[in-house]
């Protein structure tokens, strides 16, 4: 009886312990093809410890294992993003792009876009079959101005998914001349416009030489001598008013010959004399013989006369049908007479409209329109 009872509990606990082991076992086949969210996003970052020399990461990895074929032709780019980091100003850098085709069809290269500053030798194929791999090199440009730098290319396929695969550079270039300041404020009404004196002085201790100032127009000029050579330099600028007041808005330009100098920018701008809310008017869809009216609003900066004393309009086709100064601004009425279209194939036409004050000052109002079809 006790070898009854004996067998009967040796029968219990076997049947429990395949219950559990059935259990375990189902368990773990549910975990290893069902991962939680916080592993899926562990299993896709890369390991915070060292790896070894030319091993890949875990997650490139999985990513390649799990590329499943495409019906078609399918680009696939291992890396679209480069970072050249700090570079020196005009210098030349090349890197490369690899990529594989994971459709099922011939993945056909049409051409590589490249932007300026880059330039991409001719691939070495263009056709590439089923799991195939191809590689684009770029040769990179740097700007010789300071400041991040960032560029865009594209690999042109067949891939009616992704027929414009994009690659993208960085670099931050990096030079070793400063100038101060790098923008100035100015007006028409103050001595020599508001220009201070511009500071120049390299961060490497080594002595350079000033070879070249220019502004749009000349409106800003600086005297230097291009044989002097120092680690540092003060420039005094001059600038021309009348010169300023026709180009309000500019950069100045410094080239040293410091290799790693770049090209100095000192951006200005000018409050101008008049300010004219629509300076230029477009007109769309319009017929021959049509006449329009615009209103245009013009405001004296330094209360410089707004009294008309002539006006004149370039083709005949702009004039003032009304004017009226309130608060210091002149408010005025444009009437633009629509000519006649010269051919079926000319839908264009332009006029300008320029406004001199009884101070000889000048205002340029144009128009432009599009007959409808």
């Amino acid at each position: 009886m006790k070898r009854g009872l004996l067998g009967c509990y040796f029968a219990v606990f076997a049947i429990l312990g395949l219950i559990l082991g059935c259990n375990e076992s189902s368990a773990g086949q549910s975990v290893s093809a069902q991962p939680s969210a916080s592993e899926s996003v562990l299993a896709s970052q890369p390991s915070p410890g060292p790896e070894p020399a030319g091993s890949a990461k875990p997650a490139e990895i999985k990513k390649e294992d799990k590329a499943e074929p495409t019906d078609g032709p399918k680009i696939l780019v291992t890396n679209a993003y480069h970072d050249f980091g700090n570079v020196g100003p005009g210098t030349y850098h090349t890197c490369e792009f690899t990529f594989r085709n994971v459709g099922t069809k011939t993945l056909k290269i049409e051409n590589v876009q490249s932007t300026c500053g880059c330039s991409v030798p001719k691939l070495e194929k263009n056709d590439y079959e089923p799991g195939e791999s191809g590689k684009v090199e770029v040769r990179f440009h740097a700007p010789t101005v300071k400041g991040e730098t960032k560029k865009q290319l594209y690999i042109i396929s067949n891939d009616v998914s992704n027929p414009r695969a994009q690659l993208e550079l960085r670099a931050f270039v990096d030079v070793k001349v400063e100038v101060e300041p790098e923008e100035f404020s100015l007006f028409l009404n103050k001595p020599n416009a508001g220009l201070g004196p511009i500071t120049i002085k390299c961060t490497d201790n080594r002595p350079f030489a000033i070879t070249k100032v220019s502004s749009p127009q000349e409106a800003i000029t600086c005297e230097f001598d291009p044989k002097k050579k120092a680690t540092e330099f003060t420039l005094n600028p001059k600038a021309n008013l009348e010169l300023l007041s026709k180009a309000p808005t500019g950069v100045l330009t410094i080239d040293v010959d410091h290799p790693l100098g770049g090209t100095l920018m000192v951006r200005y701008n000018t409050l101008p004399r008049y300010e004219i809310n629509r300076p230029r008017i477009i007109l769309q869809n319009i017929k021959p013989g049509y006449k329009e009216q615009k209103e245009v609003v013009i405001t004296s900066h330094y209360g410089d006369s707004l009294k008309i004393a002539k006006s004149s309009s370039r083709t005949g086709l702009m004039k003032i049908v009304k004017q009226e100064i309130i608060d210091n601004a002149l408010h005025l009425t444009i009437e633009i007479s629509v000519p006649e279209q010269e051919a079926a194939n000319r839908r264009y036409f332009s006029d300008e409209l320029t406004i001199q004050f009884d101070n000889s000052e000048e205002a340029v109002i144009r128009a432009s329109g599009w007959f409808k079809n």
